[in-house]
C-alpha cells in the first residue's frame, strides 16, 4: 500500500502585482510514496499556487492518483534494460512525472506555448532538481526538463521532442473538453508512441511497449475518447478505476498503439 503524506513545507512571496493584478503566492509541498526505507520510496517537491486562476498551477486529484497509480505498479513503467524516457503532456505541476524522475526515469515536463507561467514553475522545479542531483551523476539522460508542447502541433519542435523515443508518455486530467481536444491529444499521443516503438531494433513478444497512461474524472465523454483513439490506431491496453473527491471516480488507463 502507497502512503501519501501532503504536508506544506513554507510560502514563497509572490512577486510584485502589476496594477491590481491578482499574482498568487507560491508553496513548496512534499509527497511522500512508500514507507521511508523501502524499495522505491520517493519523495516529491512540488511547487505550485492553490489559489491560482490558472489551472496548470494546481494539484488537481487526478494527478496524485496518477503518481500513486504508477508507484504502485512501477515495475509496468520500468524499462527492464535501459533508463525509462518519459515523457508528460499537460503536466501543470509536474508531480507524476516528477515520481517517475525520483524513481530513475529521464523525464521531459511539457505543457501548452500558451501557459508561460505553467512552464516557468516546472522550469524552476527541473533546475532545482538537476541542481540538487549527485554530483558524480553526468549522465544528461537522467535529468529533467521542462519545455512547450501544444497537442496536434506537429512542428520542428513537436518532431523532435518525438524523435527522443520515450517509453512512456504520461497525462493527468488531459481528456476532459471538447471532442477536437481528444482529437488533437491523440495525434500527438499517436505521434511519441509511434516513434517510441522505434527504440528497439530487434523485437520480440516480451519487449516493453510503449504506452500513454492518463488518468481522468469520470466525467469525460467516453464517446469522443472511443472515437479519438479508432481515428489515431489506438486502443486501450488496462484500465483501472479510483475513488476521488466527493463521491467522483477517477479512471487509469493505459493507451498502446493498435495492431
Amino acid at each position: 500500500t502507497v502512503s501519501m503524506a501532503l504536508g506544506a513545507l513554507g510560502v514563497m512571496p509572490a512577486s510584485p502585482a502589476a496594477g491590481t493584478e491578482f499574482v498568487p503566492a507560491f508553496s513548496h509541498r512534499t509527497i511522500a510514496f512508500g514507507a521511508p526505507g523501502t524499495p522505491d520510496a520517493a519523495v516529491v517537491r512540488l511547487t505550485e499556487a492553490p489559489l491560482a486562476e490558472c489551472f496548470g498551477l494546481r494539484t488537481w486529484v487526478s494527478s496524485q492518483i496518477l503518481a500513486t497509480h504508477l508507484h504502485e505498479h512501477i515495475a509496468r513503467y520500468r524499462h527492464p534494460r535501459q533508463v525509462t524516457r518519459v515523457l508528460e503532456l499537460g503536466a501543470g505541476t509536474g508531480l507524476p512525472g516528477l515520481l517517475l524522475h525520483e524513481l530513475g526515469a529521464s523525464v521531459v515536463l511539457t505543457d501548452a506555448e500558451n501557459e508561460p507561467g505553467v512552464l516557468a514553475n516546472l522550469r524552476g522545479v527541473c533546475e532545482t532538481l538537476n541542481e540538487n542531483a549527485p554530483k558524480d551523476n553526468h549522465d544528461d539522460a537522467e535529468k529533467a526538463r521542462a519545455t512547450h508542447l501544444t497537442w496536434g502541433t506537429l512542428d520542428k519542435h513537436a518532431l523532435a521532442l518525438a524523435s527522443e523515443r520515450f517509453h512512456v508518455v504520461l497525462g493527468a486530467d488531459v481528456l476532459y473538453a471538447k471532442a477536437r481536444d481528444f482529437d488533437k491529444l491523440f495525434a500527438t499521443v499517436s505521434l511519441l508512441l509511434r516513434r517510441g516503438g522505434e527504440n528497439d531494433k530487434h523485437k520480440n513478444e516480451n519487449d516493453f511497449v510503449p504506452l500513454f497512461v492518463t488518468a481522468y474524472k469520470h466525467r469525460a465523454s467516453h464517446v469522443s475518447i472511443e472515437s479519438g483513439l479508432r481515428t489515431h490506431k489506438l486502443r486501450v491496453r488496462e484500465q483501472w478505476r479510483y475513488p476521488g473527491e466527493k463521491g467522483a471516480t477517477v479512471d487509469v488507463v493505459e493507451i498502446v498503439l493498435g495492431e
